[in-house]
C-alpha cells in the first residue's frame, strides 16, 4: 500500500475501440458489462461504472482491436503528492485535463521509460468531483463490482518494483515471486485495488481485472468464454474481447 501522507486508489484504465456503438452493445450482450453513454459526445466516449473505479471506453481512428492504453491512479492531497515526488526525486509534470465532461488534475510521472500511471483528481464540476468517481448503483450482469488490478508488464521486473517503490512511498519492494505458468511478478497494493508487474517482452501491455463476489456470475454470462484460472484470475477468451486482456477475480480465491 501507499506510504503514510500519500494514499493512490486505482482510479481508472482506458479502453480504445474502434466503433463505440457496436463495442457496447457487444460488451452488453457478450461480456455482461452495461457502460454509459456521455451525452457530450455520444459517438465517442463511454464508461463502464464500477464502485469508485471504472472502464473509460472511447473511439479512436485505426485498427480493429479493442486496447487498454493507459491506467490511472486517483490522489486525494495535492501538496502531499507534490511534496512526495520531490523528496523522491521523480520526474513528473502538472497539468489539467479538459475531458468530455469534466476537469481533472492531470500529473504525469516518469523513471525512464518505464510504463507507469497518470495521476489523477477531479475537480470540475464540483457537484461531481466531491464524489467521483462514484459508488457502483447497480451491479453488471456478470457480477463486476470494481476494478480489482492492473497488468503491467515491464522488461525488468527488479527495475520496475524498485520505480514503483519510490512513486507510491513504499519502504520496502514488493518481492517478486515465480509462479507457474504466469512467470516472475510482483503485486503491488494500492489503497483500494493493486498493480500486478509482469516480466516480459511488450512492456507497457495491460490487463484488466474486474473484482467478482462470485465467479458463478461471470460464468453464467460469458459461458465457455471463460479460461481456466490462471492463479487467481479468470482470464476471457480474447476473441471475445478483440483482443483486450480482461479477467475476473474474487477477493476470497475461486474454487476450482
Amino acid at each position: 500500500m501507499s506510504g503514510p501522507g500519500l494514499r493512490l486508489w486505482l482510479d481508472h484504465v482506458a479502453v480504445a475501440v474502434p466503433d463505440l456503438t457496436a463495442a457496447l452493445e457487444h460488451m452488453d450482450r457478450r461480456l455482461g458489462l452495461r457502460a454509459t453513454v456521455s451525452p457530450e459526445a455520444p459517438e465517442r466516449h463511454s464508461r463502464v461504472l464500477l464502485h469508485r473505479s471504472y472502464l473509460e471506453v472511447s473511439t479512436r481512428s485505426g485498427g480493429r482491436d479493442w486496447e487498454a492504453t493507459l491506467f490511472f491512479l486517483r490522489f486525494s492531497d495535492t501538496g502531499v503528492l507534490q511534496a512526495h515526488l520531490d523528496s523522491a526525486g521523480i520526474d513528473y509534470r502538472f497539468g489539467e485535463y479538459e475531458g468530455v465532461d469534466g476537469t481533472w488534475d492531470d500529473v504525469e510521472v516518469r523513471v525512464g521509460t518505464l510504463p507507469l500511471p497518470i495521476l489523477v483528481r477531479r475537480t470540475a464540476p464540483a457537484a461531481v468531483a466531491r464524489d467521483w468517481p462514484p459508488a457502483l448503483r447497480k451491479e453488471h450482469p456478470c457480477g463486476a463490482r470494481s476494478l480489482g488490478a492492473v497488468h503491467v508488464e515491464v522488461t525488468s521486473l527488479d527495475e520496475a518494483t524498485e520505480a514503483y517503490r519510490r512513486l507510491l512511498a513504499i519502504d520496502e519492494a514488493s518481492p517478486s515471486v515465480a509462479e507457474p505458468r504466469a512467470g516472475r511478478r510482483a503485486r503491488i497494493p494500492l489503497a483500494a485495488g493493486e498493480l500486478v508487474l509482469h516480466e516480459g517482452s511488450s512492456p507497457g501491455s495491460l490487463g484488466v481485472v474486474l473484482d467478482v463476489p462470485s465467479i458463478a456470475a461471470p460464468r453464467a454470462a460469458l459461458g465457455g468464454a471463460i479460461r481456466p484460472i490462471d492463479e487467481d484470475v479468470a482470464w476471457v477468451d480474447p476473441a471475445q474481447t478483440f483482443g483486450l486482456r480482461l479477467g475476473f477475480t474474487e477477493a476470497g480465491g475461486f474454487e476450482r
